[in-house]
Formats: C-alpha cells, sequence, structure tokens
C-alpha cells in the first residue's frame, strides 16, 4: 500500500506548489521532514517526489534538494483541480482508517478527483484540538473542494473536537461526508451524509456466534471515550443476547484501556468471563497478548472477538473472529455522496450503511461444551 500512500503524498504537494502555498519557495523541505509531516516512510516520501520530478514540477539531483520548477504549470487532468481533503486518526499503519483512506484515494484516482492529505493526528493527544485545526485551516485557506471526516474518539472531548472540526468547513461552505461515525448521537436527526459499517448489525452477528459457542458469561470491551461507532456495535450485543434469553444481571459494558493488564487480571479474576468482545480487532489482539501473559488459554478458557478484521493484513499470533468491512463499497459510496453534494448543497442528508461479514478465526474456533 505504499504506492496508494505515495499517490496521496503527491497529490498534497502538486495541489501545495500549483495553488500557490509554496509560492517562493525554492527548494522543498527534506525528506526527513517531509517524512515527520506526513507520518510515513521516507521511501514513500522518495516515491512520491519521484512523480513529482517526472511530471516537471520539481527538479534537483540526489544530495542537492528538490527544487520546484517555475513557472509551475496547471495540472490539466479532467477533475484535477477538484481536490478532496481527509481527516482521519493515526491508529497505527494497517488500521481500519488506514485502510480506508488508500481505498478511498483509490477510487478517486480512478474517478478523476485528486485526494490529498493534510497530515495524520494522534487521537490521544494534548495538541489534539490545535493540531487538528490547524489542518482544517490549511485545508479551507487552500480552497479544498470536500473533506472526508472520520470523527475522532479515545479523547476526553471527543464531541467538542468533532463538533468543531465539522462547523469550521459548514461556515466555509465545504461539504464534509462523515465516515465510520456519526457526531450526533441517537435520536438526534442526522446534519451529515454518513457512510458507514452497520454497526448494530455487526455487533447482533458476532455475539451471536459468541453464543452459538456456548458462551454465556460474555463481556464487551472497549477504551474509555470510543467512538459512537463502538457504543451501536454494543447495541447489536444487547439485542442478540436478549434474543438467545440471556439477561445478565451485572454491567456488561467494561471501559478499560488495552494495555492495562493489572486491570485485566482483577476483572478476570472477579468476573470470570468465558467471552470478550472487543471494541476492535486491535483492543483484542492487546487483550490475547495480556490474558496470554496471564495465563489464559484462547479459546479454551475465554474466547475473543472483534471487529474490523485487520487479521488479513497484521501478522497476529492467531487469527481473530471478526466482522469484515466491505472498504471498497464504503470508499465508493463516500465518494459517490460527495460528488452529489458538491452538485447540490442543499440535496437531503444521505445515511449510508453496509452489511459486514463474519470471519471466523482461531480466537473462537474451539466450541468449548
Amino acid at each position: 500500500m505504499t504506492g496508494i500512500k505515495s499517490r496521496i503524498i503527491c497529490n498534497d504537494l502538486l495541489r501545495r506548489i500549483t495553488s500557490g502555498d509554496l509560492k517562493g519557495v525554492l527548494v522543498l523541505p527534506t525528506e526527513t521532514k517531509l517524512a515527520e509531516t506526513y507520518a510515513c516512510s521516507r521511501p514513500t516520501i522518495r516515491k512520491a517526489l519521484s512523480e513529482l520530478r517526472q511530471a516537471g514540477y520539481i527538479t534537483g539531483a540526489k544530495g542537492s534538494g528538490s527544487y520546484v520548477t517555475t513557472p509551475v504549470q496547471p495540472h490539466q487532468k479532467s477533475n484535477a483541480e477538484t481536490f478532496l481533503g481527509v481527516i482521519f486518526p493515526n491508529m497505527g499503519p494497517e488500521y481500519f482508517f488506514d485502510l480506508l483512506c488508500n481505498s478511498l484515494a483509490r477510487c478517486a484516482s480512478e474517478n478523476g478527483y485528486s485526494l490529498v492529505f493534510g497530515g495524520y493526528v494522534s487521537p490521544k493527544s494534548d495538541m489534539l484540538k490545535s493540531d487538528i485545526m490547524q489542518i482544517c485551516t490549511r485545508y479551507i485557506a487552500q480552497k479544498i473542494k470536500g473533506i472526508f471526516f472520520a470523527p475522532f474518539g479515545y479523547h476526553a472531548k471527543n464531541d467538542q473536537i468533532n463538533k468543531e472540526i465539522i462547523n469550521s468547513f459548514s461556515n466555509a461552505g465545504i461539504p464534509v461526508v462523515l465516515l465510520d461515525s456519526n457526531i450526533e448521537r441517537y435520536p438526534l436527526p442526522h446534519k451529515f451524509d454518513l457512510v458507514s459499517l452497520n454497526h448494530i448489525q455487526a455487533g447482533y452477528v458476532i455475539t451471536e456466534h459468541l453464543i452459538e459457542r456456548n458462551a454465556r458469561r460474555l463481556f464487551f470491551l472497549a477504551p474509555s471515550n470510543s467512538h459512537y461507532s463502538v457504543a451501536l456495535r454494543f447495541i447489536g450485543c444487547r439485542a442478540a443476547m436478549a434474543e438467545n434469553g440471556i439477561l445478565p444481571d451485572e454491567d456488561i459494558f467494561v471501559e478499560m484501556e488495552r494495555d492495562d493488564i493489572a486491570r485485566l487480571s482483577r476483572f478476570i479474576h472477579e468476573k470470570k468471563p468465558e467471552s470478550i468482545l472487543c471494541s476492535n480487532d486491535m483492543t483484542a489482539m492487546s487483550i490475547m497478548q495480556s490474558l496470554e501473559k496471564l495465563g489464559c488459554k484462547i479459546p479454551d478458557d475465554i474466547m475473543i472477538a472483534g471487529f474490523d478484521n485487520l487479521s488479513k493484513v497484521m501478522l497476529f499470533s492467531r487469527s481473530i473472529t471478526s466482522i469484515d468491512q466491505p472498504i471498497d463499497n464504503i470508499s465508493r459510496a463516500a465518494l459517490n455522496l460527495m460528488v452529489e453534494r458538491m452538485a447540490d448543497p442543499h440535496k437531503p442528508v444521505s445515511h449510508i450503511s453496509f452489511s459486514g461479514t463474519l470471519v471466523i478465526g482461531d480466537s473462537t474456533t474451539l466450541s468449548r461444551v
């Protein structure tokens, strides 16, 4: 996926050059500095610069830096001036949002649009608000035509920050398509287009699988301040339990940081769970590793499941039972909504959700009878 990332970075640098953002800049930042800015490797930056060099936008020899070619010729491709921006949380390489960003870039390119990248921001950063608002301000100044925004989670001020982000674009007249999660909680009406997994259906399907594996003491585990999509997954989980006559007399939604092994140890000792449904696969992977350090056997002692099916792209110690998201379908629908919204800013708000697919992995393979 390095090629997709380099294309996004190339598009962003091209936009900055052709829009005048780099006007008067004779030498581009070093590869090391650009790699820090775009949170990627130097080979990825090198490939992006190579594409700009081949297209005649920059010049320069190895070791001498990259120089902006003057005068800059405007990009001639049919929709080349329709630059679309993305604001996604940086959750790490190969994470769901990283995969979605790559798919979206591919889809945009195939349809003649350029997806640009303002920079990753860690959702747990102490500087989250200021960092993200800088990206918003830069996008607005550069007249980006539309924004794909995956709302932030894992921060104490999630709701406030997400609303400030979206309001900044709304006030500038820039359309926004939300991905994965809404910023308004039920029953408030949707104010922005949204494309996502059907989170309630996903929670129901994977919980029913765990119940079929004879799990009765089932708990749902998520890090604190998770996305609203996690709450929807839990609603599906509770619905499946109720449908199967499982009505726990205790709170089964547990907020716990995935690296808190001491808290996990106490939880296992006190609650004696038969199964843990995690809010996503990254959490599930961390919990599995911690449980194994505590001497628990997976799935013999405790079954683990998650969401996003990251086992297909990451080398986990064992595959995780999960819900696979139709990422390419989500990307295509998001781009279509953006094109429609740009053409008609006053059309009714749309919410498109896709069903996920249950993928059974090693973490629940053995039936416990």
